[in-house]
């Protein structure tokens, strides 16, 4: 039994620090150039699936690699993370994905994605053993596979999750609804808010809370994040720590939300958890450095948020 199947771009992550934000025709500068051990494994899903997996949960992913150096080792690196790779495929002769972040100094970030064997493929997909998943994670990647996965989990009565991403080409705005009738559970950021609330002409993140929908979060980075559900809203502010890199903090506060949720927490003690995982990420440079155990996590709720 898989607790959770993720889906998404795999990503192996190049982080430079730069003085700015450059526009158009300007420059920056690159105030530290990355060595090869400072590339990361990254990509939504999979920061997701792995940090569920540290979390003592049973994960799998649903991703394309290519068959290069770099996809082989990510492989070796989920096996030995203990993440399942039944529906793993391994493209002959394509590179795999990489992204390029350029990290200012309020830690904001610009990143250049190269999807490689992700987007180049472009098959009919067969998830294999949805008859043994409890939920299906859905993240950004390429949009012909995606629609693939949300419409054989919906086959299958395995409820969606999805996290949100303002990624024109992996949801272009007539590709949402699909995503939000699918979904039971849903979060964003307040950009990825904007977008879904232009696209869908609801006046409130509240209004979207119909059919399957019934969990919306909304991340706001320090200032925590505020839960949607039951005609309510509950804020959960963010802890405070040693901020080094922001790059995985949704993915981890993802990971511990839905770790909250499996355990069969409310949405405030899940929100909670959640926060909890991301005060550990961004601690280090990469979205899966500095993941914590179940352990870790309930030493940093306790200290924060008291008793779970």
């Amino acid at each position: 039994m898989l607790d959770v199947l993720a889906t998404g771009y795999p990503s192996f992550d190049t982080i430079f620090p730069v003085s700015r934000s450059a526009a158009v025709g300007e420059t920056a500068l690159i105030q530290a150039l990355p060595d090869d051990g400072q590339i990361s494994f990254g990509g939504c899903g999979a920061n997701v699936a792995v940090g569920l997996s540290r979390l003592g949960f049973r994960t799998g992913l649903a991703m394309i690699l290519g068959n290069d150096a770099l996809g082989n080792s990510y492989c070796d690196y989920l096996g030995q993370q203990n993440i399942d790779q039944s529906n793993v495929i391994c493209m002959p002769g394509e590179q795999s994905s990489h992204s390029y972040l350029f990290r200012n100094p309020d830690g904001e970030y610009q990143n250049f994605f190269f999807a490689g064997a992700a987007d180049a493929w472009n098959g009919d997909l067969t998830l294999h053993g949805l008859e043994q998943v409890r939920y299906g994670l859905v993240t950004v990647g390429p949009l012909h596979y995606n629609r693939q996965f949300v419409e054989q989990c919906a086959s299958a009565n395995v409820p969606i999750i999805w996290q949100m991403k303002p990624d024109i080409q992996a949801y272009p705005p007539e590709s949402l609804s699909l995503f939000l009738q699918a979904s039971e559970i849903i979060l964003m950021n307040r950009f990825e808010a904007d977008l879904l609330l232009t696209a869908t002409g609801a006046r409130s993140l509240s209004d979207l809370l119909r059919s399957k929908t019934q969990v919306i979060v909304l991340t706001r980075g320090a200032d925590g994040v505020t839960v949607y559900a039951d005609g309510e809203q509950v804020a959960v502010p963010a802890i405070q720590t040693h901020v080094v890199d922001t790059t995985g903090a949704g993915d981890g506060f993802t990971s511990g939300f839905i770790a909250g949720v499996l355990r069969g927490r409310d949405h405030e003690t899940s929100a909670r958890l959640g926060a909890a995982v991301a005060s550990f990420v961004v601690e280090k440079i990469g979205c899966q450095t500095n993941l914590p155990t179940w352990e870790d996590v309930l030493k940093r709720y306790e200290e924060n948020f008291g008793s779970l």
